[in-house]
């Protein structure tokens, strides 16, 4: 009898500590953001957008904001907060909204982002970039700016593999609307080069690129993938369009996703240079305010 009334306290005394540690715990949020669904009568098919609020966003009402574009969301928004606050501390960038384009939770992002960030139709299931940039620039961009205070002059997009196929495919088929441009190992072989092609066409008929553009690679990638990165940043250079104000970056002994911390910092460094705030870093503030 004792035995049997033991095992029941046992088994009570862990339900309860299990249900008190199910009340107690608490997940880790990152503050200032939004979850913003969208049905896009552009693409026939439903999105969300994942915004990101800068810190002084409810002290200063009135405020309008440049806007980071990036791509991936489902995935980046925790680095790219976190990068974010980095690069805010050490006074490298100007305050912006970032607004990531992402799918409902129950998507297949592998089939979703291949629909939406390839330019070319390799089967029924690519090349639908230009319906994915016309929602950006007809329905996204018109949402944020007229309910989330962003910018209209000053947007930046940014992604990586295909999410950089699609930035850099931005800059030939939406000239003007993105002033800056982060390209993270992007997918030049996609289509067998077909990026290079739109290149070479456009130049024939071109002398004028707009914007700042960032585009890296990690030294270690599988160089079937690389390799076309390397001589994609050569041909661009060599072009001197002018208006571009082209950063081409190799990151030593990093991968194809490992490169996105480093990728992402000195990218958002590089398009937003023109407006770095004056002033010291957070690190020299505190240090003399301590003294």
């Amino acid at each position: 009898m004792f035995k049997k009334y033991f095992l029941l306290f046992v088994t009570l005394l862990g339900i309860t500590t299990s249900a008190l540690a199910q009340q107690t715990n608490k997940q880790f949020v990152l503050n200032n953001t939004e979850i913003i669904p969208i049905h896009s009568k552009i693409t026939g098919r439903d999105h969300e957008l994942v915004v990101v609020y800068p810190s002084s966003y409810k002290t200063n009402p009135t405020k309008k904001y440049p806007v980071l574009y990036y791509l991936d969301a489902y995935w980046d928004t925790p680095l790219l907060v976190s990068t974010y606050g980095n690069l805010i501390y050490d006074n490298q960038v100007p305050e912006f909204i970032m607004v990531g384009l992402s799918y409902p939770s129950t998507a297949d992002y592998g089939k979703e982002r291949r629909i939406d960030y390839t330019f070319t139709a390799v089967d029924e299931k690519s090349g639908k970039a230009n319906l994915f940039l016309d929602f950006i620039q007809k329905e996204v961009a018109p949402l944020v700016e007229a309910q989330y205070r962003g910018e209209k002059t000053d947007r930046v997009i940014a992604g990586n593999s295909l999410g950089g196929l699609l930035t850099l495919i931005a800059a030939y088929q939406a000239p003007g609307f993105f002033s800056g441009y982060i390209a993270l190992s992007p997918a030049v072989e996609w289509d067998k080069q077909a990026l290079v092609k739109v290149d070479s066409h456009y130049a024939k008929k071109h002398k004028a690129l707009n914007g700042r553009m960032f585009i890296s690679y990690g030294t270690t990638e599988y160089p079937a993938f690389r390799d076309p990165i390397i001589d994609f940043q050569k041909q661009l250079a060599a072009r001197k369009y002018q208006g571009l104000e082209l950063l081409n970056y190799a990151m030593e002994g990093l991968d194809h996703t490992g490169i996105k911390g480093d990728g992402y910092v000195r990218g958002l460094i590089w398009v937003w240079k023109p407006k770095k705030p004056a002033g010291p870093s957070g690190l020299e503030r505190d240090m003399t305010s301590a003294k």
